[in-house]
């Protein structure tokens, strides 16, 4: 990295900060400990984390609530300005949410980066074109952090490939991992012939039943079949 883009690359830093914090120094501080926490996650191949979660002490977040929306798009310019610039690679989909905290100080914002499966739904005609879906209201998958996604249909395929219902960036979970099914005495999930396997409520096991309150886990990604809305 020549200094001319180390400088260049500061310049923007700096001018993002000050277009967010009318002249303040505090976004600096904040947008610097971003790329630091970004830059922590750095593997030897490469790759960044994707999740970014940002603590701000209540007087912050109220100081910057109407600009947080434009203040995760420079964001997202600079990590993206970043990973251009030294060749990173991310691990998926970018993620970049605020709270409100009292376990930070004032003017003290914690970053935190992680790997994790950001959700995005696959295409469900490709994933039924050659099977009969059934619809389905009121059931969800729901992630450790909360995240979920409304189990419209079955068969309901997941995996890391583009064609399934789910997508898991997740390199424990297989191309095609596993669907859930509708069984005689409501839904099952059956492994696709996956390399880690799947359980249910801690049992391994190729398939099984499952219902509301069920505990999946998929390769590192763990899921919990809820009725939708709680």
């Amino acid at each position: 990295m020549s200094d001319r883009h180390s400088s260049r690359f500061e310049r923007l830093l700096e001018t993002t900060a000050r277009k967010v914090g009318g002249g303040s120094l505090h976004p600096v501080e904040l947008l610097q400990r971003v790329q630091q926490a970004v830059e922590a996650t750095r593997t030897s191949e490469g790759k960044v984390a994707n999740d970014i979660r940002i603590s701000l002490h209540p007087d912050d977040y109220d100081r910057f609530r109407v600009d947080l929306p434009r203040l995760k798009s420079q964001i997202d310019r600079l990590l993206d300005a970043r990973e251009k610039r030294d060749g990173l690679t991310r691990f998926g989909e970018r993620r970049v949410a605020f709270e409100s905290s009292l376990d930070v100080a004032a003017g003290m914002p914690g970053v935190t980066a992680r790997f994790a499966n950001i959700v995005r739904l696959g295409s469900e005609a490709s994933a039924g074109a050659t099977r009969r879906l059934s619809r389905h209201t009121g059931l969800a998958l729901v992630f450790d952090d909360g995240s979920r996604v409304t189990l419209t249909h079955t068969p309901f395929t997941i995996g890391r490939a583009s064609d399934n219902d789910l997508v898991l960036v997740d390199l424990t979970v297989s191309v095609h991992h596993a669907e859930i099914v509708r069984a005689l005495d409501g839904f099952a999930i059956r492994d696709l012939g996956s390399r880690n396997g799947i359980a249910v409520d801690g049992e391994t096991l190729r398939d099984g039943g499952i219902s509301p309150g069920a505990t999946i886990t998929l390769g590192n990604t763990v899921l919990r079949l809820e009725s939708d809305g709680g």
